[in-house]
């Protein structure tokens, strides 16, 4: 009988904690107050205009980049509970692009609303933004796990199987 896939935080590296971590909170923080508009403040009512990162000014780059974070956490728990989604195409690639989605819309939406009155979570989605990218750039450095190691410098070749 086939086992279930399980998730075993165990086989998580570093790349993958930082990845899954600040994926995690950059998709919460896209809820956050990203836009101040305006604000009323009288006898009777008082509040503001604010937008997340759904909506609002460049609200289609908050939500690409929303749904990119989404992307990436579920891509790392999948690929460490050890489901093997077979696309033709490196895990680290996927992973890359995903990355690569989630910062570059994240920077664009923060474009959007660094001139329009932002407000405190476009400062932390930025800071998150970079907290990714920096997990992507570990996450390239990791040593590829398919293959042999080459052979040590100055020493001889491994001998072949027999």
């Amino acid at each position: 009988m086939a086992q279930r896939p399980t998730f075993d935080m165990s086989k998580l590296t570093t790349a993958d904690r930082i990845l899954l971590g600040a994926g995690a909170l950059f998709f919460i923080d896209t809820f956050l107050r990203w836009q101040k508009f305006f604000c009323i403040k009288s006898v009777f009512i008082s509040g503001c205009a604010t937008a997340s990162a759904w909506n609002g000014n460049g609200g289609f780059a908050g939500v690409l980049a929303a749904l990119f974070s989404l992307a990436l956490i579920a891509w790392i728990v999948l690929h460490v509970a050890g489901v093997n989604l077979e696309f033709g195409v490196a895990a680290s690639t996927i992973a890359s692009v995903l990355v690569l989605g989630t910062v570059l819309f994240a920077l664009i939406k923060f474009l959007f609303v660094i001139g329009n009155h932002s407000s405190y979570g476009a400062w932390i989605g930025l800071i998150l933004a970079l907290v990714i990218a920096y997990g992507g750039y570990m996450k390239m450095q990791e040593p590829k796990t398919a293959g042999s190691a080459p052979p040590a410098m100055g020493g001889p070749p491994p001998p072949p199987p027999a």
